[in-house]
Formats: C-alpha cells, sequence, structure tokens
C-alpha cells in the first residue's frame, strides 16, 4: 500500500481540488495522511484519509478576528515567512514514524520543498483550475 502525504493551505481553494485527488488514491487503496486546519477535519475524515491539524495558524489569507473574539490579528502570513521552520518542524513531529511514498501539495503550499527534502520524498503539486 502507498502511503500519501498530503499538505494544503487551510482555504477552500486549496482544499477542495486535492481533496478530490486524496479520495480517488484512497479508492484505489493508497493510504492518505492530509494536513489541514480544525475546520476541514470532517470532509477529510468522511473519504477515509487521517486527517492531522496543524497546530501553527498557517491560513495566510486570515485576517483580524471578528469583534467579541480575542483582538489579535491572526498573523499566519507573517509568521509563515519570519518562522518557517515553526510550521516545518510541527508537521515533522506528527508524522514521526511514518514513511511516504510521495507528497501532493496545494499550488500555493510554501514548504514543499524544505518537506520533501527532509523526507527523501517525490512531490507533485495538484493544479487548480477555474
Amino acid at each position: 500500500m502507498t502511503q500519501v502525504l498530503f499538505l494544503s493551505d487551510p482555504s477552500q481553494a486549496d482544499v477542495r481540488p486535492i481533496l478530490g485527488l486524496a479520495n480517488e488514491l484512497i479508492t484505489k487503496g493508497e493510504k492518505v495522511t492530509f494536513f489541514s486546519s480544525n475546520e476541514f477535519k470532517g470532509p477529510i475524515e468522511k473519504i477515509g484519509a487521517d486527517f492531522k491539524a496543524y497546530t501553527q495558524e498557517l491560513n495566510i489569507f486570515q485576517g483580524k478576528k471578528e469583534e467579541g473574539d480575542e483582538q489579535q490579528p491572526k498573523s499566519g502570513l507573517i509568521s509563515a515567512l519570519l518562522e518557517p521552520m515553526k510550521f516545518i518542524d510541527d508537521i515533522l513531529v506528527q508524522i514521526r514514524g511514518l514513511k511516504f511514498d510521495y507528497a501532493v501539495f496545494s499550488p500555493s503550499y510554501p514548504y514543499q520543498n524544505i518537506i520533501t527534502q527532509l523526507l527523501g520524498i517525490p512531490k507533485t503539486e495538484q493544479a487548480v483550475f477555474n
């Protein structure tokens, strides 16, 4: 059984296209581990993938929290640019002991080269067509 790592920015535009690909691979008997935010846990688990949540905010398009919430801006983009190893280490800790044959990334996922080099696996970028 092939083991596939899926990593995507946690946005509808990035998750939906590769969620379909993950579903097809699972149907063909491949084992999929899919990283995203808790917002997408239900759809990811529904297709039979192993869901892993980012512990760091990676939604680079997220703005400030709504009024009534804590009055801190979500700084996904700033953190992603200034502290990339915080995000990469989070993923590596969660997949420790797992062996992947290849990885699939959404087009805007920022760390695909680093992660595939660290894991010693090939990468596939899912193209998105409008």
